[in-house]
């Protein structure tokens, strides 16, 4: 019990320096400017040709202030956007004057590609106006578009929703146009205000202008007030992916097919259904060799698990990555009021055995930004009896000066394996200039050990605190500069210290696009006491097709003297011709044994880009791990024909297996047929 008093203490002091304090001039200090804006509907919809006639845009709302945070004064670089809408679109037109047009940042042409070192112009779109994750819309100057939506999704595009977007540059900067239906947004019945936002990004100058002024600290959850907007009953149409795959391997010849559906209510719910989902042609996330004493988190990249997971229980809970082979499954997720639920339930296999899993998440909005909410999860069949529950909170305070937050979560493992798991975070987030930190409290025990859950350890409890400090010098060599300093302790249930130490690092972007970079880390983890000294450097840092990355460390680790070295290059051969070099290598010498540590591992990749819509790639893995006096390889290649595209079907044609040990003589075709009912 005397464990929990620290628990209980942070949680009043939070809420009591959050809420009760600052209660007074609440909604004061939380106001943009403007608070809000007048929705103004067109008669007649633009042409979106990202050429911006003033004839076509004469009945829009007309926005000049456009602010830099940082500095809190108004960009440099005149901007100047166009906002309305009409019976089924929400249009959007930026102008964007540049006085060096020769110098604007304009690379990616692959929708939904990296465009973070690309001058963008973005609308942030939050449909509900409860300053709740936004949709975000970007495009850059070849008319490239980006999208995130709230919760995660897939990047099929008429499963994603279509928008359009186009845009040029010309002798005084460069201009866009937005077409956004509402058919592609979740919004409840009768709405008559959104959140908006409008962004602007020059990455040459480390810059970001945005609309409305949100003082020194720019949060994607705050917005203006679009209000008097009129969007029609939703109508979205079910929409289906059925596929059908063939699959030659060697003499063995095999077809087979499943099936995706998709539907949102007229009040923004959503529901999916997968059947036999295909997922050994979706190349996974591959693990860095570097030394780490635990498992390292991988990303997701199956789309069924990708759509709406932000709905779902953190990893703690639910790691769908340990889900490998799915039979079929149900998930549902969406907002009502202000409420917020996210469910999955399906049939998978683990080792030949069939198992059932449901998971899910409901979270209530007491304040802006605050939730409250209960999780769990259910694992049962083939000799497992797992059910998970727990509670959760996210309290945050957000002004023009910072952001004060709370995370709280505490949940209770039960059946053939017992245990509990407990969170509580206090953190602080500031501008540029201002230090920002964060105390984090854990306490897992020795028998949390769920099977789809990512815990790497337990049985311990400790505290972990981090400041970090950012800046963008007016003056000097550096246009970007990142502080940090942690510090962690965690002591094992049974007594003793799991580990505890500091580290130390910063990284600097140069006026001439190179980045640098140092870490110090001191870690004492008995029996052993690691020292290391790491350094970074990146080179070509906005060129997306010709940046590279040194970074080295080197000391002592786990009882041995380590050195690791990563080496990552990319190149562009020809026009539309990629290639991209991942290459790394680790080696402990242990003074007491000849069972060193050695790793070394190869990724390339090629890429040929037909248009932005098709594409031939192919990626080359090969490793070889050393350790523990284990040893295991990976020399993998496949290459790939992808073609998705906004109409028609998508076609998947695959030589070989992208997740598999050795390279397999196979070749499979797979087509996605979209369809609408």
């Amino acid at each position: 019990m005397g464990r929990s008093v620290p628990v209980s203490l942070w949680i009043g002091l939070a809420v009591f320096w959050m809420f009760i304090v600052p209660m007074k001039g609440w909604s004061r200090v939380q106001e943009v400017d403007p608070p809000r804006i007048p929705a103004k509907k067109l008669s007649k919809p633009p042409v979106i040709d990202g050429v911006i006639h003033p004839d076509e845009w004469s009945e829009a709302l007309v926005i000049r202030d456009f602010w830099f945070p940082t500095r809190q004064q108004k960009g440099e670089f005149p901007t100047v956007a166009y906002l309305g809408y009409t019976a089924d679109a929400i249009y959007v037109a930026f102008e964007c004057e540049d006085p060096e047009p020769d110098k604007i940042r304009a690379q990616e042409t692959k929708r939904g590609g990296t465009m973070e070192n690309d001058d963008v112009v973005s609308v942030l779109i939050e449909p509900q106006n409860k300053r709740l994750e936004p949709y975000w819309f970007e495009v850059n100057p070849l008319g490239t578009q980006l999208e995130n939506i709230p919760g995660g999704s897939t990047e099929n595009i008429r499963w994603r929703g279509d928008w359009e977007a186009k845009a040029r540059i010309h002798e005084k900067g460069w201009s866009a146009e937005f077409r956004i239906p509402f058919r592609i947004l979740r919004y409840p019945s009768r709405q008559r205000q959104f959140g908006i936002a409008l962004v602007r990004s020059i990455p040459r100058r480390q810059e970001l202008y945005v609309f409305p002024n949100m003082g020194a600290y720019f949060d994607e959850k705050r917005h203006t007030v679009w209000d008097g907007i009129e969007p029609p009953a939703q109508r979205r149409p079910i929409v289906l992916l059925p596929y059908w795959l063939g699959d030659a391997n060697g003499s063995e010849r095999a077809t087979r097919g499943g099936l995706d559906i998709k539907y949102v209510s007229e009040g923004g719910q959503t529901a999916l259904l997968t059947l036999n989902p295909d997922f050994e042609n979706i190349a996974a996330d591959v693990a860095s060799v570097d030394f780490s004493y635990t498992e390292k988190v991988l990303a997701e990249t199956r789309p069924f698990f990708q759509e709406g997971s932000g709905f779902l229980p953190p990893r703690a809970v639910f790691y769908s990555v340990r889900v490998q082979e799915l039979n079929g499954g149900l998930k549902a997720f969406g907002t009502a009021g202000n409420w917020s639920y996210g469910v999955l339930g399906g049939e998978y296999e683990a080792q030949n055995i069939k198992r059932q899993l449901l998971t899910g998440r409901l979270r209530y909005q007491v304040a802006p930004r605050s939730f409250v909410g209960v999780l769990g999860l259910s694992n049962r069949r083939g000799g497992v009896d797992e059910q998970m529950w727990g509670g959760e909170l996210d309290l945050r305070r957000i002004t023009n000066e910072g952001e004060w937050r709370l995370v709280g979560l505490h949940t209770r493992l039960q059946g053939d394996r017992e245990g509990h798991y407990t969170l509580a975070r206090i953190e602080r987030g500031a501008p540029d200039r201002r230090l920002s930190w964060y105390l984090q409290w854990t306490d897992i025990s020795p028998d949390y050990r769920p099977r789809l859950a990512f815990v790497p350890e337990r049985g311990w409890r400790g505290t972990e605190i981090t400041t970090y400090y950012t800046d963008r010098p007016e003056r000097g060599a550096f246009l970007y500069l990142a502080m940090r300093i942690t510090g962690k302790s965690r002591q094992l249930y049974e007594g003793g210290v799991l580990d505890e130490g500091i580290s130390i690092g910063s990284e600097g972007l140069l006026k001439n696009y190179m980045s640098v970079g140092f870490q110090l880390d001191y870690l004492r983890r008995p029996p052993n006491i690691d020292r290391t000294v790491a350094f970074l450097v990146r080179w070509n840092t906005l060129d997306l097709y010709r940046n590279g990355m040194l970074y080295m460390i080197t000391g002592e680790q786990n009882g041995g003297r380590s050195f690791y070295i990563a080496l990552n290059q990319k190149l562009e051969l020809a026009p539309r011709l990629r290639l991209g070099i991942d290459l790394e290598q680790l080696h402990i010498d242990y003074p007491d044994t000849p069972d060193d540590d050695r790793s070394r591992q190869a990724i390339i990749t090629l890429n040929y880009e037909i248009t932005p819509e098709r594409a031939i790639g192919g990626r080359l893995v090969v490793n070889h791990i050393e350790s523990g006096g284990e040893v295991s390889t990976t020399r993998n290649f496949y290459l790939t024909y992808l073609q998705r595209v906004r109409r028609g079907f998508d076609l998947y044609l695959i030589y070989g297996l992208p997740n598999a040990s050795r390279t397999q003589n196979r070749l499979a075709v797979k087509i996605v047929t979209p369809m609408e009912w």
